[in-house]
């Protein structure tokens, strides 16, 4: 099983949330605090002290959440422009995974057998678009690589309250999570994700219901960013007792969930780099290499100890 990472503090989800769920959060303090509390409490004259005590400090919440609430908006608006920002000074040097945000080499020396290995791609600029989503959209999701969109979908079933088990990397065996009820030692479902570009086919969802039926699990999910193609796929899932999400079906569901928990998978899931893929066989981010057939991503460990690489653009 998967470990479970650390809850972020309240304070990194509003930082990290658009300002104005904070401003939110202040106003409906303040007004729970100076007017609702005492209004309930204004016909039972023993718990005056209750009411005087509740609009004294009603401020203070509202006034923690404002300033979080500044400050997430100026973090929106001084975020470094580095695409306009010379290389070098922001700390990078020849050979560094410039795209990424590495600051570590990616060349690799000949291995000496007389053939040339493949070689990384010389260095380049990073996109000038690096803003962050600040809500749930399919194009949110597009930009996710094809491992933390997997983390979001557990992430997602986690927010919705199920104890989940993942593999971290390698062969996921057709499964990406299976999910378990609290006090439940059986998995009450089993969910696939995939972010390819294309849409999936019937195959991939026949290999989840046969996972399905080894494991005697009634219900699987299979999340594809780019939906599904063909009647087989429908009427097979349909016989099988398998959800099908595409993105627009992703989106709603997390919107479906509380503003907090929104807010908290939006910080999770647009934390750090979660743009360049990661290798399915190491768990590491790939770096960009110029091959004898092209541009492509490589793994760190390649080629001597691993083989993983994909053509440039590709997302899994």
């Amino acid at each position: 099983m998967g470990r479970r990472r650390r809850e972020p503090s309240l304070s990194d989800v509003l930082l990290d949330a658009p300002w104005w769920v904070s401003v939110a959060l202040a106003a409906g303090s303040y007004v729970f605090l100076h007017a609702i509390i005492p209004a309930i409490f204004a016909s039972r004259p023993y718990l005056a002290g209750i009411v005087m005590a509740s609009r004294s400090f009603a401020w203070i919440p509202a006034t923690m959440f404002g300033f979080l609430g500044l400050l997430a908006y100026l973090r929106t608006r001084v975020q470094p422009a580095v695409g306009n920002v010379p290389l070098q000074r922001q700390g990078y040097r020849k050979g560094s995974n410039w795209r990424t945000g590495s600051k570590h080499t990616v060349y690799e020396k000949p291995s000496g057998s007389g053939s040339q290995p493949d070689t990384p791609n010389p260095p380049i600029a990073p996109p000038h678009d690096l803003t962050k989503p600040t809500e749930w959209s399919v194009d949110a999701l597009k930009q996710l690589e094809w491992k933390r969109f997997e983390m979001l979908c557990v992430w997602y079933y986690e927010a919705m309250g199920f104890t989940v088990a993942t593999v971290p990397h390698g062969a996921d065996g057709g499964i990406d999570a299976t999910l378990y009820k609290e006090g439940l030692s059986d998995p009450i479902a089993v969910v696939q994700c995939k972010a390819w570009r294309s849409p999936v086919k019937v195959e991939p969802v026949r290999a989840l219901g046969g996972i399905m039926h080894s494991k005697k699990v009634k219900r699987g999910v299979f999340w594809s960013l780019t939906g599904f193609i063909g009647q087989p796929v429908k009427d097979y899932a349909a016989e099988a007792g398998i959800q099908l999400l595409d993105g627009a079906g992703i989106v709603e569901r997390i919107r479906a969930l509380d503003q907090y928990k929104q807010a908290t998978l939006l910080a999770k899931a647009f934390k750090g780099d979660y743009r360049t893929p990661t290798c399915a066989a190491c768990g590491v981010k790939l770096v960009e290499r110029d091959g004898k057939n092209g541009p492509f991503w490589g793994c760190t460990n390649y080629p001597k100890g691993c083989h993983v690489r994909l053509p440039r653009g590709a997302k899994y």
